[in-house]
């Protein structure tokens, strides 16, 4: 007895062919984390500056010392907050990363403009970096402060926090089983009736 093949059916990719249902390919987070652990460092820095500060005050009361310590707790909040926000994927936090570090060059600038003019008056900021001079700024305050601002900035971070609002969209799995027959299939009348008496009555 010979039976009707049935036609094969196109269009089925194999196993395989599609990701795993419910995932989603997501851009590169490396840029924006490295900036958030770098503000989060940055920022535990210029609180232990606000902390050297302190010291200084209980030897001797400058108003300078003061300010340095303002500016100290100031931006070492601004940034410690950017870092944590910027790791949960916020974009306020890539804003606060980017304020915060460039506070920090800023007013470390202004610190070796004063210090270079010989001026009377000058603050204690960045922690202990101002105790070292310019080259321990340089290495301690402004590298660090310029390549986090770069990396949050970079488009990179820009899409991984883009990604990060964005809700899963949950891809029901495919099916792979056998396809359903085309309409016409099997014809009418198919299979033929047996013939003679059933096997049990052989």
């Amino acid at each position: 007895m010979t039976y009707q093949q049935y036609p094969p059916q196109g269009g089925y990719p194999p196993p395989g062919a599609y990701p795993p249902p419910g995932t989603a390919r997501n851009p590169s987070g490396a840029t924006g984390i490295i900036a958030g652990i770098l503000a989060i460092l940055g920022g535990v820095w210029f609180l232990s500056g606000l902390v050297w500060v302190i010291i200084l005050l209980v030897d001797r009361v400058r108003s300078h010392y003061i300010v340095g310590g303002i500016l100290d707790l100031t931006v070492g909040v601004v940034l410690l907050t950017g870092g944590i926000l910027l790791l949960r994927r916020k974009s306020a936090g890539r804003m606060l990363v980017v304020i915060g570090a460039g506070a920090g060059i800023f007013f470390g600038i202004v610190l070796v403009v004063l210090s270079a003019t010989g001026a009377d008056f000058s603050y204690a900021y960045g922690g202990v970096s101002a105790v070292y001079g310019f080259l321990g700024l340089i290495i301690q305050l402004l590298i660090p402060a310029i390549a986090t601002i770069v990396l949050a900035l970079l488009p990179p971070t820009g899409r991984w926090l883009a990604a990060g609002k964005q809700p899963a969209v949950f891809m029901p799995p495919q099916n792979f089983g056998h396809p359903q027959p085309p309409p016409g299939y099997p014809p009418a009348g198919y299979p033929p009736p047996q013939q003679g008496p059933p096997p049990g009555q052989w």
